[in-house]
């Protein structure tokens, strides 16, 4: 059986975002239509649409933590609680491993503290899914890393 590791990097080889790539490799556990999780989480790509904010697979470890220990109920605290400190406790592990959560840094692309100011944009258009895009960016390694965290946290476990 395919890792999630390797299954989410094939999928943003196929052109997925970060997000897509991370969420899709969970789909079984998360119980959402396929096509309802990608349009979903397609926002968030690109640190939440090219923004560069907090990085795409970061957002989708969270997603996915919602949905393995949220609850639609609002008076359900507990599950608040528990869903938070899933998100704190993902959040620490890829910073400890990345030494960030925010896509711009990750990419080395600015050190600063977030903005959504226009001098800090990248521009909506993606860029080309080429093998130099490939070699210049640690996205790939950046989605393992966040599979492998989700796995330690709750456990390697697939929907048969």
């Amino acid at each position: 059986m395919e890792s999630r590791r390797q299954e989410a990097m094939d999928n943003f080889r196929k052109g997925y975002n970060c997000t897509q790539a991370v969420v899709l490799a969970h789909a079984d556990l998360i119980g959402i239509d396929t096509d309802q999780l990608l349009k979903l989480s397609q926002s968030f790509g690109g640190g939440m649409g090219r923004l560069r904010q907090v990085c795409g697979t970061v957002s989708a470890m969270f997603m996915v933590a919602g949905m393995l220990t949220g609850s639609p109920d609002p008076a359900d605290r507990e599950s608040k609680k528990k869903n938070y400190e899933a998100v704190q406790q993902l959040a620490a592990a890829f910073e400890k491993k990345n030494g960030s959560i925010i896509c711009r840094q990750l990419l080395g692309l600015d050190k600063k503290t977030s903005s959504v100011s226009p001098e800090y944009r990248t521009g909506a258009e993606p860029e080309p899914r080429t093998e130099e895009y490939y070699k210049k960016r640690p996205c790939l390694e950046l989605m393992g890393d966040a599979c492998d965290i989700l796995a330690e946290y709750f456990g390697e476990k697939r929907e048969q």
